[in-house]
């Protein structure tokens, strides 16, 4: 039984990493580094610029070099500078919070809802349970 759980979370979490790294090899990049394809969608520019900002971040950032950082992180992305202020200005409490912590770019923006969870790995193993009791 608890075999079959840890089989199901690691054939999970390599089919998202695969799916990933097929996403990057035949996405088309802008001249500022963003995929063409993607580049008006909320859930990208947000990843993109947390990503941006983390890695610039010093361990004891306060929150006004945060804002800052965040501000230059957007106009950085020129063809999206407009909607990433937007953005961080909605969320910009939250953001600032949430860049304080260990959290990377993709729980940070499904924590401020630019970007959808994906569902709970239980749900999973409660189907699968299921469909064992039936046999």
């Amino acid at each position: 039984y608890g075999s079959n759980i840890f089989v199901l979370i690691c054939a999970d979490h390599l089919e998202i990493r695969e799916v990933d790294s097929a996403e990057d090899q035949d996405e088309e990049i802008s001249a500022d580094g963003m995929p063409k394809q993607q580049i008006f969608n909320k859930c990208n520019i947000c990843k993109n610029i947390m990503k941006a900002v983390k890695k610039k971040l010093s361990p004891n950032a306060t929150p006004d070099e945060i804002k800052t950082k965040l501000n230059k992180a957007c106009d950085k992305f020129k063809l999206v500078s407009g909607q990433c202020k937007k953005l961080v200005q909605k969320y910009l409490h939250n953001i600032i919070d949430e860049l304080m912590t260990d959290d990377g770019p993709n729980t940070i923006c499904i924590k401020i809802h630019a970007c959808k969870a994906k569902p709970p790995i239980k749900e999973f193993i409660l189907a699968h349970d299921q469909a064992h009791d039936n046999f």
